[in-house]
């Protein structure tokens, strides 16, 4: 996307938007990516990092798990690696170990969750998982980051010899400090390091008195820095094998860099690949704050925005727990031009601004603050005209500087041009200048650019109704309060409310008398109208909103005669139950009657009895059944109990005895939509396992 002038994104703030970006970021290298966000024009690079910022939002939304891609900044040792006899230091070799079992662990899991999120896969699936670099590693540097005593046979020596000595080293010196502690020729503090030895504080009419090498004196001269004679050449033999330390220290480390060099360039991919995981991560948390999602894309130029708001005014009016009133916008191949007019403070210009910032952010990769349903396009150009430009470098007026773009803008435009113009046609005569701007109006329109412009020009809205391809549209205005409601109306031209503006704060009725004598009649006759339709459209809004009202009122109504009737329901089911039940026992006492006379004249008791063991048997045969019945609802009820509180929106299930997964994109009930494969079914949610 191409800007004129070029500092557009900052007359729409979209420096701002990367700030807000930048903050998300948890290291410097995906900050600094941040920072330099701009619009793209490789498509199929454009539609990847949607994808990936609209996965991670999912992630972040539903509270799924993703592996901590928190890393240290490589950069340096990258460098290093790169340059051939160069050494890396322990500190530095941690974080590489590091960094190299991070990406493991996320190559691990965006490999197992390819599927579920083949865009986010992009970011590692020219990586792999190697041990080699963390255990050679491992092999030389501790958990501490430190190289290991075990690290070669030589150094293992030097650290066991070197302890020894700080050992006896320290165990003569303790004996030292103790026979001239009690002789008090010591001061409070009485060791110290001078030049990295060990020395005894010695008070200094003492310092003649203690068998040492003497390396200084305190500033005020009253202490003496003497190292005792009997440490003086085991100080010596340590010192000694301190530096045959480093020496194998350093030829350790250096042996490493040179193992670990031919990894130099997966360890920089390795970086590349945690900075844009990083970078994502932040841009799909902005998204969250601004409740943000990806719209469709169309190929064919359309703007559709769904209940759209301006992302920094958003985030403002949340600071200040204040609503924001959404945008809903239209445009596309029959109506490629809006007019916005009305009053002024009415939200002509954050309207055009949230447009031009908006598309600025989809085509950075960025989800926009709009519902789901908004459709977009991409486009080539965007061409703006905001505020005062007057150019001292070419001494041009704020008209001249205009008529500078608006020469541009009909030059260079086409139907992949977004073109916003606030205040279009002012800083001249409103006669010559509303001529000038009628005709750019009518070059745009036939080059069939899109665009979004703000005006108070009467000659522009009246243009706007006849020309093809161009609609007026206006910012909603209380007739009453003489407030406005920052609604865009589209589809019919907006009053500036000029007068009643003038007459609501006191001016004098004679004045406006004489004023309105000397506009045009037409112009008079024109803006009455469009009062006289805010009006109208006032009342019918408040119409709508009473019958709002009436309807919930009615809703309210039905629900509880649905609750009601639920009850009356579940009480005719309980007296059903116990009519059932009554004759149950009724059908079963006559024939209970039926065998007891049966037995009084029966001379063979057996059958009576075969008769009532039967009857018992069937009726206990019946009450388990109902009891089976019963458990196996019961027990049905806590599996979809337990599986909803289990699979959520976007969790990966699979059927009961299936190896088929699929994606839970909808739950309703006890019922779930799951797209298997491209193909969307409605399951019951009992027949469903996460996979």
């Amino acid at each position: 996307m191409d800007f004129f002038p070029l500092d557009t994104d900052k007359q729409f703030e979209f420096d701002k938007i990367k700030s807000h970006i930048v903050q998300h970021c948890r290291c410097t290298p995906s900050r600094e990516l941040a920072a330099s966000i701009k619009p793209l024009k490789h498509v199929e690079q454009l539609m990847l990092l949607l994808s990936q910022c609209d996965e991670y939002k999912r992630i972040i939304e539903h509270k799924m798990f993703f592996p901590d891609a928190t890393f240290t900044d490589l950069s340096k040792e990258v460098g290093l690696l790169f340059i051939q006899g160069s050494v890396i230091g322990q500190e530095q070799f941690s974080n590489i170990r590091s960094v190299s079992d991070t990406v493991n662990t996320i190559i691990a899991f965006l490999t197992e969750k390819q599927k579920l999120f083949p865009a986010l896969f992009k970011l590692i699936d020219e990586l792999y998982i190697t041990t080699e670099i963390i255990d050679a590693i491992n092999h030389i540097i501790d958990i501490h980051g430190e190289v290991k005593s075990s690290a070669s046979k030589e150094l293992a020596e030097i650290r066991r010899d070197l302890s020894a000595k700080r050992r006896e080293a320290d165990r003569r010196f303790r004996s030292f400090v103790n026979d001239l502690r009690k002789l008090g020729w010591l001061r409070d503090n009485e060791e110290n390091f001078y030049n990295g030895r060990r020395v005894l504080s010695v008070l200094a009419e003492h310092k003649r008195d203690v068998k040492g090498l003497v390396h200084g004196s305190s500033d005020t001269g009253k202490t003496t820095f003497i190292e005792p004679y009997n440490t003086i050449e085991i100080n010596n033999e340590i010192a000694d094998l301190e530096q045959s330390e480093k020496r194998e220290v350093y030829r350790l480390l250096k042996q490493l860099t040179d193992d670990i060099r031919p990894h130099r360039t997966l360890i920089k991919n390795y970086q590349l690949a945690l900075t844009h995981i990083d970078f994502t991560r932040a841009k799909a948390l902005f998204a969250t704050e601004i409740n943000a999602h990806l719209p469709q894309i169309e190929r064919q130029p359309v703007i559709k925005l769904v209940n759209a708001r301006h992302p920094l005014l958003l985030l403002q009016n949340k600071h200040h727990k204040k609503n924001t009133v959404p945008l809903n916008l239209h445009l596309d191949a029959l109506h490629r031009i809006v007019i916005i007019s009305g009053p002024n403070a009415g939200g002509k210009s954050i309207t055009l601004k949230t447009v031009g910032l908006l598309q600025m952010m989809l085509q950075s990769g960025l989800l926009i603050s709009a519902a789901e349903g908004s459709v977009m396009s991409l486009f080539q150009q965007v061409h703006s005209d905001i505020g005062d430009s007057q150019s001292i470098e070419y001494e041009l007026s704020t008209y001249s500087s205009r008529l500078v773009k608006m020469k541009y803008f009909v030059e260079h435009a086409n139907r992949r041009t977004l073109v916003l113009i606030d205040e279009f046609g002012t800083g001249s005569d409103p006669e010559l200048g509303g001529a000038i701007a009628e005709v750019i109006l009518e070059e745009l329109a036939r080059k069939k650019a899109f665009g979004i412009v703000t005006t108070h020009y009467t000659n522009i809205k009246l243009l706007a109704e006849n020309l093809h391809g161009v609609t007026n549209a206006c910012m909603v205005f209380d007739a009453e309060t003489l407030q406005p409601k920052y609604e865009l109306l589209v589809g019919q031209p907006g009053s500036s409310y000029t007068f009643e503006v003038a007459r609501k704060i006191g001016l004098p009725e004679d004045i406006l008398t004489r004023a309105g004598k000397k506009i045009q009649r037409e112009k008079l006759k024109l803006n009455h109208m469009l009062l006289t339709l805010q009006k109208e459209k006032q009342k019918l809004s408040n119409s709508i909103d009473e019958l709002k009202k009436q309807e919930e009122k009615a809703d309210e109504s039905s629900r509880k005669y649905d609750a009601l009737a639920e009850k009356i329901r579940l009480k005719l089911e309980r007296d059903k139950e116990k009519a059932e039940e009554n004759v149950r026992l009724a059908e079963l006492g006559r024939r209970l009657h039926v065998l007891t006379q049966d037995w009084e004249k029966a001379t063979q008791k057996k059958e009576v009895i075969q008769k009532f063991v039967g009857l018992m048997t069937a009726e206990k045969k019946k009450k388990m059944e109902k009891i089976a019945e019963e458990k196996r609802s019961r027990k049905k009820e806590k599996t979809i109990a337990r599986k909803i509180e289990q699979i959520k929106v976007g969790s990966n299930v699979r059927l009961l005895n299936s190896k088929q997964t699929g994606i839970v994109e909808e739950i309703a009930k006890n019922k779930a939509k799951v797209t298997f494969g491209g193909i969307k079914s409605i399951v019951s949610i009992e027949n469903l396992e996460l996979a």
